[in-house]
């Protein structure tokens, strides 16, 4: 006969019961109704502590003071603690959070100031007691930080609500879009790393394990994404850096998909135009979605232009510019879509180069990526992206503000409380009365009637410092700093701040060790009045230590410019039309100052050669004068004459001879002979002028010259210097010169001019 087998009884898991279900003022009132001769069943029930807690406490096995958890307190103590949770948190809200080795190293400051008792090495906490921490304190964990620029923590509450404001009004009889998730998108760009790093592998314990690529870990692809608030895309743009695109590239992409191209590889003004005018309204008009739609995006340069605008004017596309640097908090596409995208991302390369034995180039991008932008999950989050910004469904408070950084210092414990206040008055008031009996009355007489103190000028301080405390028992939330009891006087200092004679004498007081004695009678002097200050509190001790974070003052003064956010308005356009004419006027008003400094360039050099002209005229008459006045012969002196007229001392080109080149007309062809000007380069700025001919005309402002140099003394004779061919600038044309004559001489081609030419040629100085 077969033994029976005991089938096991199914028995469901029973959870671990809750402890401390009560608070520790329950337990005193349970205990004090004990006390009172209720029973102990009774309390239990009553007060729903358990029976054997009330039991423990009764009998000594454990305080009747509760701390509210088991096993032994906190080495620091309850109240330390929370401050340096709350200092803590109020450091990572305001933007300077503080990590592992910033929180111990305070608390080894903490404990040395307040010579607490620790099992510490050294007073600084270890490893166990900092993870322990955590546990005790679930708010708190160990993160790494997101970096924000100063420009991001400029945001705030209100100004993100005025934005959904102003959006929402500007709209007008449009603001019903708003409703409709289909007619809601936003665009955004973002780059993928073609060799991204970040994943955990698996190696031998104690070896370095390498990667080995053969894309650059540098090199990343921009792609433009779009997407309705129902998580519909539209067709997304990949941007590369070519002139002209490949066919190669075009072929590869998925249908639908776009492909850009820009100098950099970046987004451009230009690129997304073409996005919207050839990719986006094509796409609105095949989905039947119904026109105008609203596309939200960041206010990037790229995304503002003034032909943009009037083209989306034109085809119902309402563009409206998120909030300045506020995309972590108001882009779809930033808080809930790029973060999984990207790390969908390193899992496709990964596995792009198992399945096709090759690495992902920028030509595979665009079909990689559909493969995980088509996913249902994606969809999930670009909804839940809509609703955690505020975009859909539109409303302000659905925004997530803990991501704002706090510009202003939370309020932190610096306060002292109303016991000790009172602690602090009935101290004050038992010294005046050991100084003199009636003193006080005379104080709370003057108090109660409002009048200043008209006795005792030396009681004056005493009657202020009184009169401050007695205020502040009164007005409990009134703020009282640790320092309170310390006069500003240097004859009442926190040694010796009781420095009254006594008028009467008091009745001799026993005292005991803790107070601080005075001895009155007649041998009382103001040196023999001394009390000692009351040991500070932690709070003050904690202030002391640990600071808080206190946000720097911006130096910077440039005034913003407000721009609307919505840059198919009215407004909008305006703005940047106005803007626009304003640049204009600047640009006609640099060329017209250009124009006028040359002109009067033109006019110093006229008056050059004026000033050359008439020295060179004098120099003429001087010669001639000296020549008569010589002891030579009759003979001589005519054939002097004779020589003199047949060649003449040449003179510099008349004003005539030579013309102002203008750069509204230079009225410059080839073969014109022209003067021209070269600045040297070092620190002695020398400006060379030099005869040139045209040999081209390149462009209307550039001109191909062969460059002279001078063959005579006089500079009128000119020879072409070889291979000094050079292309110049009008603005360093002077003058058109006349038409030289052109000699043959041992076999060189000589251009002699009527006149001397004002030329400084550097191979001559």
């Amino acid at each position: 006969m077969t033994p029976k087998i005991k089938k096991k009884s199914k028995t469901t898991p029973t959870t671990k019961p809750k402890r401390f279900m009560y608070s520790p003022s329950k337990v005193q009132l349970a205990l004090k109704a004990v006390h009172d001769g209720m029973s102990e069943n009774k309390a239990s029930q009553t007060f729903n502590v358990p029976r054997t807690t009330l039991r423990n406490k009764l009998s000594g096995k454990s305080p009747e003071e509760s701390t509210g958890h088991s096993g032994v307190t906190s080495v620091l103590g309850k109240e330390t603690e929370q401050m340096l949770v709350k200092w803590l948190l109020s450091c990572s809200r305001m933007g300077f959070p503080v990590g592992r080795e910033g929180l111990l190293s305070s608390v080894k400051k903490l404990v040395d100031e307040t010579n607490l008792d620790t099992p510490f090495s050294n007073n600084r906490p270890g490893k166990k007691w900092f993870y322990s921490f955590l546990s005790r304190h679930k708010i708190l964990s160990q993160k790494h930080s997101e970096y924000v620029n100063r420009a991001r923590g400029s945001v705030t509450e209100n100004k993100i609500r005025n934005w959904f404001k102003e959006v929402y009004e500007v709209l007008g009889e449009n603001a019903s879009i708003l409703e409709d998730p289909s007619r809601v998108f936003n665009m955004d760009e973002t780059c993928f790393n073609l060799a991204p790093k970040g994943e955990l592998i698996i190696g031998e314990r104690g070896r370095n394990v390498y990667d080995e690529h053969t894309n650059s870990d540098k090199e990343n692809v921009t792609t433009l994404f779009g997407t309705n608030a129902l998580g519909k895309w539209a067709p997304p743009l990949t941007i590369f850096k070519y002139e002209r695109i490949p066919a190669t590239l075009v072929k590869s992409a998925p249908s639908g998909w776009g492909i850009g191209k820009s100098e950099t590889g970046w987004m451009t003004s230009e690129t997304f135009f073409e996005y919207m005018a050839n990719i986006f309204l094509p796409f609105i008009n095949e989905s039947n979605i119904i026109r105008p739609v609203i596309v939200f995006m960041d206010g990037h340069k790229s995304h503002l232009s003034l032909y943009l605008s009037k083209f989306c004017r034109e085809n119902d596309l309402i563009l409206v510019a998120l909030y300045p640097n506020s995309t972590h908090i108001l882009q779809p596409l930033d808080v809930a879509v790029f973060g999984p995208l990207k790390s969908r991302w390193k899992k496709i390369v990964k596995q792009w180069r198992v399945d096709n034995e090759k690495e992902v180039s920028k030509f595979d991008v665009p079909t990689a990526l559909s493969q995980i932008i088509y996913d249902k999950e994606m969809a999930s989050n670009i909804k839940s992206g809509f609703r955690a910004t505020g975009i859909y469904p539109y409303n302000a408070d659905n925004v997530d503000y803990s991501k704002i950084i706090i510009r202003t210092v939370p309020e932190h414990d610096t306060l002292i409380n109303a016991d000790n206040i009172k602690c602090h008055l009935q101290f004050v008031e038992s010294k005046i009365k050991k100084i003199d009996v009636n003193l006080l009355d005379e104080f709370k007489r003057t108090k109660r009637g409002h009048y200043e103190w008209d006795g005792n000028e030396n009681a004056t301080m005493l009657f202020t410092l009184w009169s401050q405390i007695m205020d502040d028992v009164n007005n409990p939330e009134n703020e009282i700093t640790a320092d309170i009891t310390t006069p500003t006087t240097s004859n009442l200092n926190p040694e010796m701040w009781l420095n009254i004679p006594s008028s009467s004498h008091a009745e001799d007081t026993e005292y005991s060790t803790g107070e601080n004695p005075i001895i009155p009678g007649e041998n009382t002097t103001p040196e023999s009045i001394v009390i000692v200050p009351t040991k500070r509190t932690l709070t003050t001790v904690f202030n002391d230590i640990i600071k808080w974070p206190v946000q720097p003052l911006s130096k910077t003064t440039r005034k913003k410019e407000y721009t609307p956010s919505v840059i198919t308005s009215d407004k909008w356009v305006e703005f940047h039309e106005i803007k626009l004419n304003e640049k204009e006027e600047k640009e006609r008003r640099k060329e017209e100052k250009k124009l006028a400094a040359f002109e009067k360039k033109k006019e110093l050099e006229r008056k050059k050669i004026e000033r050359a002209q008439i020295k060179a005229n004098k120099n003429i008459k001087q010669k001639i004068v000296t020549d008569t006045e010589s002891s030579e012969s009759e003979k001589s002196w005519n054939s002097k004459m004779d020589v003199s007229f047949e060649e003449p001392l040449a003179q510099p080109l008349s004003l005539d001879q030579i013309l102002p080149v203008s750069s509204d007309q230079p009225d410059l062809n080839t073969g014109d002979y022209i003067l021209i000007e070269f600045e040297s380069i070092g620190k002695r700025k020398l400006k060379y002028k030099y005869v040139a001919t045209v040999v081209s005309i390149v462009s209307k402002s550039e001109y191909e010259v062969q460059c002279f140099e001078a063959n005579n003394e006089e500079n009128t004779e000119f020879v072409p210097i070889e291979n000094d061919v050079s292309i110049v600038d009008l603005t360093n044309i002077l003058y058109k010169l006349p038409s030289p004559e052109l000699r043959l001489q041992n076999r060189h081609l000589i251009s002699v001019f009527p006149g001397v030419v004002d030329v400084f040629e550097k191979s001559r100085y």
